[in-house]
């Protein structure tokens, strides 16, 4: 399993081994393959991000760090941020991790990132598509690169925009998940300087466009992940529940630890930097059955890639069919019982972002 419940509100998922399950529960149609699982690296962090990398830094980092907490100590924090700061002390009472033993970084896991980016060579301006039906894991070449495609699903390398031409009328989803490039005028500045990092940026009312609402039943769940930004949550409160004929039942926080448990950047002020994000659960709007816990706090090491999400599915399991129709939108990887839709679909299911071990 890739998680554990410390407590009725407190998870720790394992977001490598969520991945990993996948490909040690399906056999590989070439039986050459014998297993195949992330690459350690991408999950090796250690320390928190706003911390120098440095060791020979040390001596200026001690007056810095002073400095810091200093200023800390006369920060304002909004009722969210106390609320998962709070929670957070008593995820490392549950949790029980290892406390650091010596001066660590994050260079393995930046450098192997920004080692793949800069070799990557995939193309978002194609619109292809493909599918899985069978119950092995498929190794599948596409533009001289190797692809890992897990079983029983099927991805549209397509802007979501054309979602409506991508689906059948009558599709309809058990889950959904939607991973919006939101509007940010700061990471917008950065993704001028490496058009690599993710997806083009979208405003509220682009998003809120798509037919989402075409594709959902009664007992349909949504999880949307959101920003901090007031805007965006008003925009998922306010409209698009209603647009996709959905009703909001959860406010859930993904909290950003390393290996440690330490958040990974401090916590901060309104309009600043967080350690944590939102996940908005919906369902269908004439649903009363269902009983999601209104608040949860999951705790992940998150993946060196910029805004990669740990599959939460697992999470919902009891509430979903045993083998559920799933949809993700703006995806970056595929899995089992999933229609996959995005322009970088295939992106992270690349053969270089896993160990594959090969018979002898």
């Amino acid at each position: 399993m890739g998680y554990q419940l410390l407590s009725d509100t407190v998870v720790l998922l394992d977001h490598k081994a969520a991945v990993d399950k996948i490909y040690s529960n399906y056999k590989f149609y070439d039986d050459s393959v014998v297993s195949a699982s992330l690459k350690s690296q991408l999950f090796h962090i250690v320390s928190p991000y706003d911390r120098k990398n440095t060791v020979s830094d040390d001596v200026g980092q001690d007056v810095n760090r002073r400095r810091s907490k200093k200023k800390k100590v006369a920060e304002v924090f909004d009722e969210t941020t106390e609320k998962v700061r709070f929670n957070h002390s008593e995820f490392l009472k549950l949790s029980n991790l290892p406390a650091p033993t010596e001066e660590c970084d994050n260079r393995t896991a930046l450098e192997f990132v920004d080692g793949f980016n800069r070799d990557d060579r995939y193309d978002r301006s194609k619109t292809y598509n493909g599918a899985n039906s069978t119950q092995f894991v498929v190794l599948a070449e596409f533009a001289s690169q190797s692809f890992l495609i897990p079983p029983n699903c099927r991805f549209f390398n397509s802007e979501v925009s054309n979602l409506a031409n991508l689906l059948a009328p009558d599709d309809r989803f058990d889950f959904v998940v939607l991973d919006p490039p939101w509007w940010n005028k700061y990471i917008r500045r950065t993704k001028a300087v490496n058009s690599k990092i993710s997806y083009q940026m979208l405003d509220n009312n682009s998003i809120g466009n798509i037919p989402l609402g075409d594709y959902v039943h009664e007992n349909t769940i949504v999880a949307v992940w959101c920003t901090n930004s007031p805007t965006h949550i008003a925009a998922i409160r306010d409209d698009f529940c209603k647009k996709w004929k959905l009703k909001l039942v959860a406010n859930w926080y993904w909290v950003k630890v390393t290996k440690f448990g330490e958040p990974v950047c401090d916590f901060n002020g309104s309009n600043k930097k967080q350690p944590y994000e939102q996940i908005f659960i919906a369902v269908g709007e004439n649903n009363s059955t269902f009983e999601i816990p209104k608040e949860r706090f999951i705790y992940s090491v998150p993946s060196a890639f910029h805004s990669n999400k740990p599959p939460l599915v697992d999470l919902f399991e009891s509430l979903l069919p045993e083998r559920p129709k799933c949809l993700e939108i703006f995806a970056r990887n595929v899995y089992p019982n999933f229609t996959s839709v995005g322009t970088e679909v295939l992106k992270l299911q690349n053969a270089n972002l896993f160990d594959v071990v090969k018979r002898v």
